[in-house]
């Protein structure tokens, strides 16, 4: 392990496995050991593929390049990106059932720490299972105050960054968090609704492509219907 950390190091940038190791995290995994394989199996399986068409491709190197930066942009993109995103639209959409408890919770009179336990209890989604993890950790001495800032790089959404930023520091100045909360709500619900409208402006588009997709292996059909039937014929 030791030996690999160090060849990582040798041959990545310190800046390329510190953005890996971002990703590791927003994956809620956050290992440095994870990123080192995938960096040392990415680094092979580049090395493979290039010497792969480099040969069936006649010796091109140019192009044995351009597959090759093609197939390791998409490693990386399956590998971390798309589960990513996946991962920051599942928490947006938890995140106005969540908030908005909390907000009510708030309201009611109650402390952050005990606003957190009362919308766990009420909210089940991943979010919360999330924000239950933040409360185990200061069971273990920590406060809430350095669980939730350690949270916060966990999260690769920016609009629940902020939130978690927002609660944190009017938690520890004193400042009313329900006013900064309901703000931040706010803004995250003018973004589900620019999201929802975006998707619509979107369907269109993905319609046509797929009608496109089914209209023209049908045309091809009709028209060379009666051609293959008078060859067989």
């Amino acid at each position: 392990m030791k030996f690999e950390n160090e060849l990582v190091k040798r041959i990545y940038p310190k800046k390329v496995i510190d953005k890996f190791i971002k990703k590791d995290i927003y994956l809620n995994n956050g290992k440095a050991s994870n990123v080192n394989k995938f960096l040392m199996l990415r680094l092979f399986i580049d090395i493979a593929v290039f010497m792969i068409f480099f040969v069936l491709i006649g010796r091109h190197i140019v192009l044995a390049l351009v597959i090759t930066v093609l197939y390791d942009i998409a490693l990386v993109y399956f590998r971390y990106d798309r589960k990513i995103i996946k991962r920051k639209k599942i928490l947006e959409k938890d995140a106005n059932l969540f908030f908005e408890i909390l907000l009510i919770t708030l309201k009611s009179g109650k402390n952050l720490k005990d606003a957190f336990e009362l919308t766990i209890k009420n909210v089940d989604n991943t979010l919360s299972n999330e924000f239950k993890e933040v409360l185990e950790e200061t069971k273990y001495g920590r406060t809430l105050h350095e669980a939730l800032i350690d949270f916060k790089d966990r999260i690769p959404s920016s609009y629940i960054r902020n939130i978690i930023v927002n609660l944190t520091s009017t938690y520890i100045s004193g400042k009313d968090m329900v006013y900064y909360l309901e703000k931040d709500m706010n803004l995250l619900s003018n973004k589900r609704v620019y999201d929802i409208k975006a998707y619509i402006n979107k369907l269109p588009i993905k319609i046509s492509v797929i009608s496109v997709l089914i209209l023209i292996p049908l045309m091809l059909l009709l028209i060379l219907a009666p051609v293959m039937l008078d060859y067989f014929a």
